[in-house]
C-alpha cells in the first residue's frame, strides 16, 4: 500500500545498525534479532539475537551508540526482556532456563545484580521452570514469569520471593499488566481468549480471575495496553486485531484488512498509533488507533528465516526502532 501524502510518517530519517560479530564466531550478521526492548525514558535499548548475546545501546535523539555486549546471559537465546519502571538502567531477562537475571547497565558495562530461581510447586521434571516471559508491573512492585508449560509465577520485588504460582489450562502466548499499578494482569491464550486477573492484597488467595475477553476464533498471540490506559489491543493468529475499552471491557473495533497472523502489536506512548508485525514475510504496518486505517508501511521490515520481525516505539511521538534486512539488522526511524 503506498504511503498517504497526509501520513505523519512521511519525511522520517532512518539509520540501519548491524551488531558487531562475537569473538571467534561467524558474526552477528549471520544471526537474527529476536527482540527489541526500550526502557521507559527511551535512553537505553536492548536487543537479543539468535547468537545468544544481548546488546545494550545508548539512545540519543539522532542515533544509537556505544553498545555493550553480554555474550551468553542464559543457556539459550534471550526471549524476553522487561525494564524496571522505577530504575532507568535495570532490566530482567529470561532465556529458556530456570533463572530470571536482573541486570544493571552503566557506561562501563552490564552486570548481574540478582539471579532469581523459578522453582515449580508441582511434580514437574526437576521441579524447575523453563522461563519464556518476564514482565514487571507498572509500579515495579511485582514481577511475573511465564514458563513454557504455561505456569505463572508472581514475585514481590522487594525481596524477589514468590507469593503465587498457578498453571493455565491453555498455552500462554502473552502476558501484560493491566493498569498503572499491579492490581490486574491479562493473559493471551491459545483458545482465543484473554483472561483478566486481579491481584488482591493481604488475602489467603492473592489472585482471582475476574473477566474473560472473548471474540477471537484462534490463538491470541499478543496483548498490548495503551500507555494512557484507554484501550487494550489484542492480536490473533486469524489475522485480526481487536480494541477493547479498559473501563467497560467492551470491544470498540477491529482491524481485519490484512489477512495474516499477527505476531506483535505495539502501541505508541501517546496511544495514537498501532504497529503490527506478522508471522509471514510481509512488512510491518502502522495504523491510526482512532480510525483503524493503515497509515504507513515500514520498508524492508519483514520477518527473517529464524525469527519474526519486531518493533518498538520510543517515548517520542513518531520515533521507533524495528528489525530490518530479514532480522539481521535494526533500523532507527525518527523525525
Amino acid at each position: 500500500m503506498p504511503v498517504s501524502v497526509k501520513s505523519p510518517f512521511t519525511g522520517l530519517r532512518s539509520t540501519v545498525y548491524k551488531d558487531s560479530p562475537l569473538g571467534g564466531s561467524k558474526g552477528a550478521g549471520n544471526s537474527e534479532i529476536i527482540l527489541l526492548s526500550i526502557n521507559p525514558t527511551g535512553s537505553r535499548l536492548v536487543n537479543a539475537r539468535t547468537d545468544k548475546a544481548i546488546r545494550v545501546w545508548k539512545c540519543s535523539s539522532d542515533k544509537l551508540h556505544d553498545p555493550i555486549t553480554v555474550e551468553q546471559p542464559h543457556v539459550k537465546a534471550v526471549e524476553s526482556v522487561s525494564w524496571h519502571p522505577k530504575h532507568e538502567y535495570t532490566f530482567a531477562t529470561v532465556g529458556r532456563d530456570h533463572l530470571v537475571k536482573i541486570w544493571k547497565t552503566s557506561s562501563s558495562g552490564c552486570t548481574v545484580e540478582r539471579e532469581v530461581r523459578v522453582n515449580r510447586n508441582d511434580n514437574s521434571r526437576h521441579g524447575m521452570s523453563v522461563c519464556q516471559i518476564v514482565k514487571y508491573s507498572a509500579d515495579g512492585e511485582v514481577m511475573a514469569v511465564v514458563d513454557r508449560d504455561s505456569t505463572i509465577s508472581l514475585f514481590n520485588t522487594s525481596n524477589y520471593t514468590m507469593f503465587k504460582q498457578f498453571k493455565m489450562g491453555e498455552h500462554v502466548f502473552d502476558f501484560t499488566w493491566f493498569n498503572s499499578g499491579h492490581s490486574h494482569f491479562m493473559i493471551g491464550l491459545h483458545n482465543g481468549t484473554v483472561e483478566v486477573y486481579k491481584v488482591k492484597e493481604n488475602d489467603d488467595e492473592p489472585v482471582e480471575k475476574v473477566h474473560t475477553l472473548k471474540g477471537h476464533r484462534s490463538s491470541v498471540t499478543t496483548v498490548a495496553l495503551d500507555p494512557r490506559g484507554q484501550y487494550i489491543a489484542i492480536g490473533s493468529n486469524e489475522g485480526v486485531v481487536s480494541l477493547w475499552n479498559t473501563e467497560n471491557l467492551l470491544n470498540e473495533g477491529t482491524i481485519s484488512s490484512i489477512d495474516e497472523s499477527i505476531a506483535q502489536v505495539d502501541v505508541s506512548r501517546d496511544g495514537a498509533y498501532l504497529a503490527l508485525t506478522f508471522d509471514r514475510n510481509i512488512n510491518i504496518r502502522i495504523f491510526d488507533s482512532e480510525t483503524l486505517k493503515e497509515i504507513y508501511e515500514v520498508e524492508n521490515s519483514s520477518s527473517g528465516n529464524l525469527v519474526l520481525s519486531t518493533f518498538r516505539w520510543f517515548p517520542n511521538r513518531q520515533n521507533f526502532v524495528c528489525t530490518s534486512d530479514g532480522g539481521k539488522s535494526m533500523t532507527y526511524v525518527r523525525k
